[in-house]
């Protein structure tokens, strides 16, 4: 990973530090580099987070004035306004999957209404389903979500990819030392 290659990097980052190692380590395309490769992944994984707490921390600054600065006369001082946006329902769909080309292992959702989540649909292994089944999950999940809000939800609004490795499901194909077979 030492390529400044993004969309690469970020595929990466949703393997395990073992997989990332052997599908990009001198045997296959050479780019893992252990000097940068770690930190690099650790980026990739939690810059969400990292970003959405930037953002609050400056919402935060911007409207609390240090103490130390100088006293400024009430025509200088500019007013912070808060303006609640509309609540709407925003679905956020879950996929299960190793990248976007791989087979989807498992799907979940979660029905957002401004910064509350008010609704989740469980995953649910996803195992065989032809592409056509998969789509027409979704659009009930869509259709559940519209009757428990009251409102339209048409789309997704956001997805999310997660490794398979992190289903919560039990038991799990992926972890045969969970499933209990003939009990």
């Amino acid at each position: 990973m030492a390529r400044p290659d993004q969309e690469k990097c970020r595929l990466c980052s949703k393997l395990t530090s073992q997989e990332a190692q052997q599908r990009h380590g001198p045997n296959e395309d050479g780019c893992w580099d252990a000097k940068y490769c770690h930190n690099r992944r650790s980026y990739y994984r939690h810059r969400g987070v990292r970003n959405h707490v930037r953002k609050q921390r400056r919402q935060v600054q911007q409207a609390e004035p240090l103490s130390s600065e100088p006293e400024v006369s009430r025509a200088a001082r500019v007013a912070t306004l808060e303006v609640l946006a509309p609540a709407v329902p925003a679905a956020i769909a879950h996929f299960y999957r190793q990248t976007k080309d791989s087979p989807l292992h498992a799907l979940g959702a979660e029905l957002w209404m401004g910064n509350d989540r008010i609704a989740k649909i469980e995953p649910v292994h996803c195992l065989g389903l032809t592409e056509m089944q998969v789509k027409n999950l979704l659009v009930r999940i869509l259709d559940g979500f519209s009757q428990y809000s009251g409102m339209k939800v048409e789309r997704f609004r956001s997805s999310v990819e997660l490794n398979p490795l992190n289903c919560p499901i039990y038991p799990c194909p992926l972890h045969p030392s969970e499933t209990n077979y003939g009990s």
